[in-house]
């Protein structure tokens, strides 16, 4: 939202001139600026017919055709410049302009513009701002204790009543004159409404009519007491609910080595080494050199479905391994003491 400084609200008056010294009437155009901002738009303008009035105290105007008023108090002014315009002519021409620019906050720079009607040359414009140089300068010197305004500045703004005189000619660079004692702008404040208050919302007469809102954690009543740890519900664990799929599968134990070899057909490696090495054992002490034989080793490395029980395979390791000792014991009977290797006979 965008403060306007030097405009009064719609249905408000900004000042009176009545009991106040007018020391210039006019009518032009008036605008209000943000010099903070470069080639900043105007936040409004009044029309050159626009009644300005420059008293001792403020400078009023009043718009009669939109109604629109709005002064400006002379403790607000920091700087008075007048802009000339320039020598062109045609879309390019500019007016020549009075500017009071004011110190605003935040650092934000209002300014006050004054431009046509009886503004109409740069003689025009140095008459009137010679005029409001010197009705702000007194203003602030006879009120110095007021604004608080220190003695040596004081001393300067009383020199500032008597000149410098502006004097200015088209298309020059202008003048401006510093005025001390200024005062910061703070921006109109709108009127708040008053708010309306309904019948149905109204206190209640008397005091009986209100009631507490009951409260969640009441004391208990007299009868009842708050539970202690002796009773015998205190602390009860509630009742487990069964859930499927968790449940069902932790009461399943894992099975035992032995019996998961058993499921999947795979014996023991130990055992399994040991039969396979009794099994070669028996094969190759029992071989005949002059009968090829054939092994079945699909007997011994059998699949899942063909391994014969444990108890049955032990028994028949047993007997291999007793045929297998009666054997060798009948080979080293026939054999002769001469023909061992390393024997020597009797010569």
């Amino acid at each position: 939202m965008i403060d306007k400084f030097f405009l009064a609200e719609p249905g408000t008056s900004a000042g009176d001139t009545a009991g106040a010294r007018v020391l210039w009437s006019g009518r032009c155009a008036v605008a209000e600026y943000a010099f903070e901002e470069p080639s900043s738009l105007p936040r409004w303008t009044l029309p050159e017919e626009t009644e300005v009035f420059v008293t001792d105290d403020r400078v009023i105007y009043r718009d009669a055709a939109t109604g629109s008023t709005g002064d400006l108090p002379w403790p607000w002014p920091q700087h008075l410049r007048v802009q000339p315009g320039n020598r062109d002519s045609g879309r390019s021409a500019t007016v020549t302009q009075i500017q009071l620019v004011c110190a605003g906050p935040s650092g934000t720079f209002p300014a006050l513009v004054f431009a046509g009607g009886d503004i109409a040359t740069v003689g025009d414009a140095d008459r009137l701002a010679n005029v409001l140089r010197q009705a702000i300068a007194r203003y602030r010197v006879e009120h110095a204790a007021e604004l608080g305004i220190p003695a040596p500045q004081v001393r300067m703004l009383s020199r500032l009543v008597i000149g410098p005189e502006f004097s200015n000619y088209q298309g020059g660079e202008g003048q401006t004159v510093s005025l001390l004692g200024s005062v910061a702008v703070t921006p109109a404040r709108k009127p708040q409404p008053q708010p309306s208050y309904s019948a149905s919302a109204a206190v209640p007469a008397s005091a009986s009519e209100w009631s507490a809102p009951a409260s969640e954690w009441a004391t208990p009543a007299a009868g009842t007491a708050w539970p202690v740890a002796d009773d015998p519900g205190f602390g009860t664990t509630p009742p487990q609910v069964p859930r499927p799929g968790f449940d069902s599968a932790a009461g399943v134990r894992p099975a035992q080595p032995a019996d998961a070899a058993t499921l999947r057909g795979t014996p023991d490696l130990a055992a399994r080494a040991a039969d396979l090495a009794a099994r070669v054992a028996n094969l190759v002490a029992g071989r005949d050199f002059g009968q090829p034989q054939s092994t079945n080793l699909s007997a011994y490395l059998g699949g899942p479905g063909e391994q014969p029980d444990r108890a049955e395979q032990v028994r028949r390791t047993a007997a291999r391994l007793a045929a297998n000792s009666a054997r060798n014991r009948g080979l080293n009977q026939r054999r002769s003491v001469d023909d061992e290797l390393g024997s020597a006979r009797p010569i």
